[in-house]
């Protein structure tokens, strides 16, 4: 007769996810996201002085109200950016991988190596300058990435890759 233990879980028991100490991403991540959001601001800026050159009937007020907004939401980005970065991190335990971010709602993800089916690391162009990488982590089940660890660099994904690929190979 097979015997299976279903013993009781206490919540008192279970590991509170505040006690994990996390490792800050590095600078130049900072750095990075400032520079994608300047580009994107550019493009804004670029349109509404398009707009404004190209259609006769945009009086100039509109013209100064859409640059007021458009200044405002670059303020706010560029804090939120500010402010965020302390909070986030990632962290690597025996059994999972954790990555927390946020400013006013924090997010932490976790992800058990045992669900893990495919790990990837992408660089774009700025991040290959600023020798960062992302480190895209796929589970069973899901046809999208489930983790994006953003704000590491190269070297570091590779080293988080194979530590996961070699848990993943010895839960199997």
């Amino acid at each position: 007769m097979i015997q299976i233990e279903n013993d009781q879980v206490w919540l008192a028991d279970i590991p509170k996810s505040e006690t994990i100490e996390f490792t800050g991403l590095l600078p130049k991540y900072k750095r990075l996201l400032n520079i994608q959001w300047v580009i994107f601001f550019a493009l804004i800026i670029v349109g509404l002085t398009v707009a404004y050159f190209t259609f006769d009937h945009i009086e100039i007020i509109w013209f100064g109200v859409a640059l007021l907004v458009w200044f405002i939401f670059l303020m706010i980005k560029f804090s939120f950016i500010q402010l965020s970065f302390p909070n986030k991190g990632y962290a690597i335990r025996q059994k999972d991988l954790h990555y927390r971010t946020g400013y006013l709602t924090h997010k932490t993800i976790s992800v058990p190596f045992n669900r893990i089916q495919h790990v990837e690391i992408r660089q774009g162009f700025i991040s290959k300058m600023l020798d960062l990488a992302v480190l895209k982590i796929y589970t069973a089940g899901n046809s999208a990435h489930d983790l994006s660890l953003k704000g590491i660099s190269l070297e570091t994904a590779e080293e988080i890759k194979m530590i996961v690929t070699s848990k993943v190979i010895q839960d199997v």
